[in-house]
């Protein structure tokens, strides 16, 4: 199912909330994405579905060695479009330059998703299986066995450092936007609130309604919007600018599917990388030897800094910096034009400029 994700006004629109808005101009053509299918596909849990559907779209040509790729991991509430701004010709993600490929992650976008009527019927999914099928895709689907680099943001920052500590041999570079190891209790308590929000919605019947509880959805939006920024920057808002934001963040949790939501959020909350090989954090990380770039927002209060800070100290070759900014967590996904958004210009193009 397609979503039409709402932007907010003011200077927040540089940004994206936390698990974050995906920014497509209105009437914009959307090119027909590819779809990518993996048979039996078991989750983490021991969840099978018979067809598992990935949607992707690439951009950009593979160079002659096939090394050229990069891998866009979005946020939890983007889709395959949310890297869209950084991508073309002399952009971020120069596609004269690079080969670049953005998919719709398991549980959204036109990926298989609880939407396509399974409901609560669809698997629970872990980050790692977000990372299992995209990492499908590129081995076997694309049949790539080298990547210049492996990009995630939010919860796609979750998604690739599970992908390089699980397949380090593949990238030669790893771009963190938000990045940590685990989901704090910080970040756990604001999404069993917003859960909680969209649950005490009437219409929510336990996940099996009839129609959409929009109106939670809508309330789990408002709930998020303080935390997306920072109290730096809500101070600066006028009544009428603060009632604009949160709505507009409103309507486009209003647009998702409740159940496709849910689910999305609960792999979020789940995630810790010292359950996916060797049980310890460090441990874990160490597998990891590839350059990474580490790109944290000064004001985050959602995600916070302790985590990014701690795989600076652990992952073997990381440059760490941190966006000087009150946008808080929405910061991470800035737009090239804006202060923000060409301070992660310059960082990324000079992280993949070969030294």
């Amino acid at each position: 199912m397609r979503r039409n994700l709402a932007t907010a006004s003011g200077r927040w629109l540089s940004g994206l909330a936390m698990l974050a808005l995906a920014v497509c101009a209105a009437g914009r053509a959307q090119a027909e994405p590819q779809v990518f299918s993996l048979y039996d596909f078991q989750f983490e849990n021991g969840a099978v579905i018979p067809e598992l559907r990935i949607a992707y779209e690439t951009q950009g040509k593979l160079a002659p060695a096939r090394d050229n790729a990069i891998v866009l991991l979005h946020d939890a509430i983007e889709d395959r479009h949310g890297f869209d701004a950084l991508i073309g010709p002399g952009k971020t993600f120069d596609t004269n330059r690079y080969f670049v490929l953005a998919a719709d992650a398991i549980g959204g976008g036109e990926s298989s998703s609880p939407s396509d009527g399974m409901g609560q019927e669809f698997p629970r999914y872990s980050i790692r299986d977000m990372m299992a099928a995209e990492y499908a895709l590129v081995s076997r689907g694309l049949e790539l066995t080298r990547l210049r680099a492996i990009v995630g943001r939010g919860a796609g920052a979750f998604a690739a450092l599970e992908w390089v500590i699980q397949h380090p041999e593949m990238p030669r570079g790893l771009i963190l936007l938000g990045p940590s190891p685990r989901s704090d209790a910080n970040f756990q308590v604001v999404i069993d609130a917003m859960v909680s929000t969209i649950a005490l919605d009437p219409a929510w019947q336990g996940g099996r309604y009839g129609n959409n509880p929009v109106e939670g959805l809508r309330r789990a939006g408002m709930l998020y919007f303080p935390w997306s920024v920072s109290t730096a920057y809500l101070d600066r808002l006028t009544p009428a600018q603060l009632a604009q934001e949160q709505e507009a963040l409103a309507k486009s949790f209003a647009d998702w599917d409740a159940n496709a939501l849910v689910l999305r959020l609960a792999a979020c909350r789940g995630h810790d990388v010292a359950e996916g090989v060797v049980g310890d954090v460090d441990a874990a990380l160490a597998r990891a030897t590839m350059p990474a770039l580490l790109l944290a927002s000064a004001s985050d209060r959602l995600i916070g800094l302790a985590g990014a800070r701690r795989l600076r100290a652990s992952l073997p070759h990381a440059t760490y910096t941190e966006i000087p900014t009150e946008l808080g967590y929405s910061a991470i996904a800035s737009r090239p034009g804006t202060a923000e958004g060409d301070f992660i210009d310059r960082a990324i193009r000079g992280f993949l400029t070969p030294k």
